[in-house]
């Protein structure tokens, strides 16, 4: 498939997919998007990553892109001095901890809305998977400094996956993470939110 611009493949409700429209849309690269559902669509999904997964950037010379890591670092390269990750040194390595907490607290609430799915469910792994999950976020509240980034005065990768990791979860369990808790968090994903970047990539 060849593509005027990129394309992102998969839905937004995805938080893999949602921190790729919005860090493409902070660069202002225009992209298309093809919506497949992480659930449905099998046989499409498979044609363009065999294991089935989304998100993937399908580029305009036919080459796929896949794992959001991996397309985040395309464009990180793309963008030059303008990316939304350091360059290199401390900034660099506190930013790739504070995401690997985002996307660990991210990956507990999707196991654990799948764990809700089972018939029966296990209550207790269900508990366990959502307390790990507010772990993480109350991780990240403790790195971030009230009314600010989680590297300083501008917005970076970290507070992209962060925030687009707490709306996917206020979105699937609402309510399990208190604002009462995590000040910081919910002050950065309300100014964040209303940003272009990211109301043009709101949850569908």
């Amino acid at each position: 498939m060849t593509q005027k611009f990129p394309c992102l493949v998969g839905r937004l409700l995805s938080p893999y997919v949602r921190r790729i429209a919005v860090t493409l849309n902070c660069y202002e690269m225009p992209f298309e998007r093809l919506v497949l559902s992480a659930i449905d669509d099998e046989a499409e999904r498979e044609r363009i990553n065999p294991v089935g997964r989304v998100p993937a950037l399908l580029l305009s010379n036919e080459e796929t892109l896949v794992d959001s890591a991996a397309i985040l670092d395309h464009l990180d390269q793309l963008a030059g001095t303008d990316a939304l990750m350091p360059a290199s040194g401390f900034a660099r390595r506190k930013a790739f901890y504070q995401i690997a907490l985002a996307t660990g607290a991210i990956d507990r609430a999707m196991t654990a809305n799948a764990e809700r799915r089972r018939t029966p469910p296990d209550d207790v792994r269900l508990k366990r998977l959502l307390r790990q999950c507010g772990s993480g976020f109350a991780a990240l509240e403790a790195e971030l400094s009230a009314g600010g980034y989680f590297g300083g005065d501008k917005i970076g990768q970290a507070d992209v996956t962060t925030v687009v990791g707490l709306t996917f979860v206020e979105h699937i369990f609402p309510g399990t993470l208190q604002r009462t808790d995590l000040p910081r968090l919910f002050a950065l994903a309300e100014q964040v939110e209303s940003l272009p970047a990211f109301k043009d990539a709101q949850i569908d």
